[in-house]
């Protein structure tokens, strides 16, 4: 006999074999057509099904009553708090695991991205050539020098936007979980020097390239500092007006955590200033950003809509960890992740 299981997550099904002997897997909703499935439908769907692997769909009392069946849910999301009802799982005797840090990586590689599109001028000279700023018809330098750079004087491209390498500058990661652990790795790679802040982390699962510093200590050693922190009451706008006063003048400021942790007039304000010299932000205090949206306006930040955690690795590394999951609690083990655990 097989358990049956609804899949509403978006996986890599050649990847679920290892389980098709114990499992039969039913897909549907966001896994078919990348559309949450209306209420009425995942009611009746999770009827008679021991296993849900979810990601968009809020599982709350009603549907947790719908499902007499269901033993335990995988949830390809890191916080599941916000979808699920714990409590009538832990009630119900569900099992709930997550997919915490599946994102960490494609993360990781948008803020690399980032720091080396400010500090090298990357987006900020693209849009000048096809906006045609710096473009010329005329030649104003010797022809021995053709085939090197645009001009030789101190209006030329390679003066006037010459870059800062990553080598030589200090990176603050704020928060360093999964995604802060592999922003220092990568950081690492390109020979920056890496401090951390995060009051909550276990020491042990620093990297040794990494030293953790008070927050007042990174603010005002970093030449760049990324956020990787999640939107508490305590971390609510803790980057604002004055955190921004203790960063480095010249720094970066990239944030793709979460909106609610900056206050975006603050940001605004530092950018304008030219206190800051540049950001990247890839989330915003509303979303989607409206187009009158203040931030807009602003020349020297980079804005990208919500799409750090959106790579084919995420799904990837989520349909490992829905393996992982499922073949400890088929083995009677605990899964890897749990969030409920009875």
């Amino acid at each position: 006999m097989k358990y049956k299981a609804l899949a509403t997550a978006e996986l890599v099904r050649p990847m679920l074999e290892p389980l098709a002997d114990k499992i039969d897997f039913d897909f549907a909703g966001y896994s078919i057509d990348h559309e949450v499935m209306p209420r009425a439908e995942l009611k009746a769907r999770v009827a008679d099904v021991e296993i849900l692997v979810c990601e968009y769909d809020t599982i709350d009392a009603e549907i947790f009553d719908a499902a007499k069946k269901l033993k335990i849910i995988v949830c390809c999301r890191g916080g599941v708090k916000t979808v699920i009802d714990l409590d009538h799982a832990m009630k119900q005797g569900v099992i709930v695991c997550n997919n915490l840090g599946r994102n960490a990586a494609a993360v990781s590689e948008l803020v690399m991205a980032f720091l080396l599109d400010l500090s090298r001028n990357v987006t900020k000279t693209t849009n000048l050539i096809h906006d045609r700023v710096i473009t010329t018809d005329v030649r104003g330098k010797p022809a021995e020098y053709r085939d090197t750079v645009w001009g030789l004087d101190n209006n030329s491209p390679f003066i006037r936007f010459r870059g800062r390498s990553l080598a030589h500058m200090t990176l603050g990661i704020v928060g360093c979980g999964s995604a802060g652990r592999q922003v220092a790795q990568k950081a690492a790679a390109f020979g920056m020097t890496i401090l951390a802040y995060d009051p909550y982390v276990d020491p042990a699962t620093v990297p040794e390239n990494v030293r953790l510093v008070h927050l007042s200590e990174l603010l005002a050693a970093a030449d760049a500092v990324t956020l990787h922190c999640v939107a508490t009451p305590q971390t609510k706008g803790m980057f604002n007006a004055e955190t921004f006063a203790k960063m480095k003048k010249g720094a970066f400021f990239v944030n793709t955590a979460r909106g609610e942790l900056v206050v975006e007039d603050d940001l605004i304000e530092a950018l304008k200033s030219g206190h800051l010299a540049g950001a990247a932000i890839d989330v915003t205090v509303k979303e989607p950003i409206a187009s009158d949206c203040p931030l807009l306006d602003v020349p020297n930040l980079l804005i990208t809509p919500h799409i750090a955690g959106s790579s084919d690795d995420v799904q990837i590394v989520g349909t490992r960890m829905v393996v992982e999951a499922l073949s400890a609690w088929l083995e009677g083990r605990k899964p890897p992740h749990c969030v409920v655990y009875v």
